[in-house]
């Protein structure tokens, strides 16, 4: 028995120094697999070199626009970057990726290939006809760079996943070890079990680590909404149960919220979607198989159930847009901020429920271009006009630098005498396949995609340019935008072009909008003063159609008071606006303001008009907005004979406001 006893210790002993040596290894191999999943760094390498490239087109595109030779610098020093970058993609363990699939070897030599040959454009940087087809090229690198980053960062979450699996089996294995050895004896039970809860221990931080991390992979951090990745899932499930109701989708996006991290900061930014997710899950809470996620900014979809269709969705979606526009309470105060609403529902128009989402979102970029805070259905329709959209935000640089968007001048005519004493510089755009685009519809996209400042300096140096063309006595007005007026070169810029135009600065007149004036009043009247000091002439344009129009015109000395058409176009039916117009020219002739009166188009409007005291007017009963080799013609006297325009080749004229 003895014995016996002796060698079950000696069992026991052995299976404990066993069991011991398997701890440790299992140990050191999950510090292993840890070490080896933080070293598995390719979805870093791949997304900055996709940042790189992206950065150098910006370059390239920005010095095309502009001339800047810092800009170029910055774009060349971009290049050896990415030149750089790709050295790093080719070696180590990117490399490695990379070899490991011929199609995606294949792929990076090409793109190597490619961006060699580009370092002799990048030389001559600064030719027009290089800078074309550079940012033609870099279209197809950063597409392959993309493709190549993407895969990386697929693969990287490939890596994750084996390594979690391995953890998995691991831990298995130490919880059949365990058990084993809890039936070797009651003196060995509180060695194993504290060994146990050590271990239970580790392996609670891992699996918190793990459920962290699929959390996170499928859900916003900040909102902590489902994310893209969950929506589709989310979506896939709801089409797949679509013969329950109608499938309707929302597309969400608050107007205004970059003012608020501007003006506010980040900080507030952050509380302001916080608080925006929590009232858009409490509401979609009420609905039938609603679901809400934030696909980044400030765009967020619901995916919902309607048993009415079109009109239920619609409903519904307006309710949430009213909802969205009550005031949140965050760290920083109280804010209130509007939101369009892009609704798509499944119909017999659209069959294939896949493309809801897309549909919802061409809704809502069709809404944000034409009315913000609103609610817009999906039409098929929609398809074409963002094509078109597109197509236009696209060209709008190329056609800057192509001429294609001409000066047009509307005549400014003494009415008492027919005499045209000056012009208001407009845009025309014919387009070599669209044709004739109206400002109407390109000058809002400029606005929207930030391209308005380089159009408005294409204005006055076309318009500046043109205008030395004309009689000496004739004025030419151009419009400047918001963009333009609160930059802080402004003055210096159009300092810059009266000197390289030859043009007297006293034959230049800037019009700015009540609107304009309001986004940032202190610092816009400031930048007006200085203008004035140039000797440049101020007018406000579209006077009496905002709220507080009386109370700019003590707060600077305007030179001209523009009558909004409006006004015109009711003095035959409604003597109240004659009898404004009336006074507003009184208090002009007090204040020792010129008054043109816009939108004049019958001999009726004229002869009323001059009887209360008007004297300029503009409108299509002198001429609509035509080219100066029209006008030249109508001009009083005749063009000097010789003259050329001087210190400019820009042919393009834009106001961001369009009259006539």
């Amino acid at each position: 028995m003895t014995k016996l006893v002796r060698r079950l210790a000696i069992v026991v002993v052995l299976a404990l120094a066993i069991a011991a040596v398997v701890y440790s290894h299992l140990i050191v191999s999950h510090q292993s697999t840890v070490e080896q999943a933080n070293r598995y760094d390719i979805a870093w390498t791949g997304f900055n070199g996709r940042l790189e490239i992206t950065s150098l087109r910006e370059r390239v595109a920005r010095y095309a626009a502009t001339g800047d030779a810092g800009v170029a610098d910055e774009a060349r020093l971009y290049f050896q970057i990415i030149v750089g970058r790709l050295g790093t993609w080719g070696s180590g363990q990117f490399g490695r990726f990379i070899a490991s699939n011929p199609l995606r070897e294949a792929r990076f030599e090409a793109l190597v290939r490619d961006l060699t040959a580009l370092e002799p454009m990048i030389e001559r940087l600064d030719e027009p006809a290089i800078q074309a087809d550079l940012m033609r090229r870099l279209v197809g690198i950063a597409t392959a760079m993309d493709r190549i980053g993407g895969e990386a960062y697929s693969a990287s979450l490939t890596e994750a996943e084996d390594v979690r699996s391995e953890l998995k089996q691991k831990i298995e294995v130490e919880t059949w070890i365990t058990g084993a050895l809890l039936t070797l004896g009651a003196v060995l039970v509180i060695s194993l079990l504290l060994q146990n809860r050590l271990l239970s221990r580790a392996h609670a931080r891992a699996a918190t680590s793990a459920a962290n991390h699929a959390f996170l992979a499928r859900h916003d951090a900040l909102t902590s909404l489902p994310n893209r990745l969950a929506f589709q899932d989310a979506f896939a499930t709801e089409v797949q149960k679509s013969a329950e109701g109608s499938l309707a989708v929302l597309a969400i996006d608050l107007d205004g919220f970059k003012a608020i991290n501007d003006t506010l900061g980040h900080s507030a930014g952050d509380a302001l979607l916080v608080s925006v997710g929590e009232r858009l899950s409490r509401f979609a809470g009420l609905w039938q198989d609603a679901s809400v996620a934030r696909f980044g900014g400030d765009e967020f979809v619901v995916v919902l159930r309607v048993l009415n269709g079109v009109s239920e969705a619609c409903e519904k979606a307006e309710n949430l847009r009213r909802a969205l526009a009550e005031p949140y309470r965050i760290p920083d105060g109280t804010v209130v901020i509007q939101a369009t609403i892009g609704v798509a529902v499944a119909s017999s128009s659209v069959p294939d429920l896949q493309q809801l989402p897309d549909n919802a979102d061409l809704a809502l970029s069709h809404a944000k271009a034409r009315a913000k805070g609103s609610v817009q259905l999906f039409d098929v329709a929609m398809r074409a006009d963002i094509t078109r959209r597109r197509r236009i935000e696209s060209d709008l640089i190329s056609a800057i630098a192509l001429g294609e968007i001409a000066p047009h001048y509307q005549p400014q005519v003494d009415m008492a005498s027919g005499r045209i004493i000056g012009v208001e510089a407009l845009a025309r755009w014919t387009h070599p396949t669209l044709g004739r685009i109206g400002p109407d519809e390109f000058v809002p996209i400029a606005e929207s995609s930030g391209k308005v400042v380089e159009l408005g300096r294409a204005v006055l140096e076309a318009a500046c340019a043109e205008a030395t063309l004309m009689p000496p006595e004739v004025k030419v007005s151009v419009n400047l935008s918001v963009a333009q007026l609160v930059r802080d070169d402004l003055v210096e810029t159009v300092q810059d072009i009266l000197e390289r135009s030859g043009l007297p600065p006293t034959r230049l007149k800037l019009e700015v909008t009540e609107s304009i004036v309001m986004s940032d009043t202190d610092r816009c009247i400031a930048t007006l003063h200085r203008l004035k000091k140039l000797g440049v002439a101020i007018a406000l344009d579209d006077f009496g159609t905002g709220y507080s129009a009386l109370s700019y015109l003590r707060l600077f000395a305007w030179d001209e008071l523009k009558v909004d058409r409006s006004f015109v176009r009711s003095i035959g039916s409604d003597p109240h606006s004659l009898s404004i117009i009336e006074a507003v020219v009184g208090l002009a002739r007090q204040l020792g303001i010129s008054v043109t009166v816009e939108g004049v188009e019958t001999e009726e409007q004229r002869r009323l008009l001059q009887r209360v005291g008007c004297q300029i007017g503009q409108g299509y009963l002198f001429g609509a907005a035509m080219p100066l080799a029209s006008l030249s013609p109508r001009l009083i006297g005749t063009l000097s004979t010789g003259r050329k325009p001087r210190g400019t080749h820009l042919r393009l004229v834009e106001p961001s406001q369009p009259a006539g």
